[in-house]
């Protein structure tokens, strides 16, 4: 499906960018990953 694919290229991406990140922005990081992805599902 599309959204699989879509969410598996987004996944890695927000990971990315989490990691990017400095560690303060982390947390703030962390939970908004799963309402992120709970949409795209």
């Amino acid at each position: 499906t599309p959204w699989l694919t879509y969410s598996l290229i987004i996944q890695p991406k927000l990971l990315s960018f989490v990691t990017m990140n400095p560690p303060s922005n982390k947390p703030l990081t962390t939970p908004s990953t799963t309402p992120w992805i709970w949409p795209w599902t």
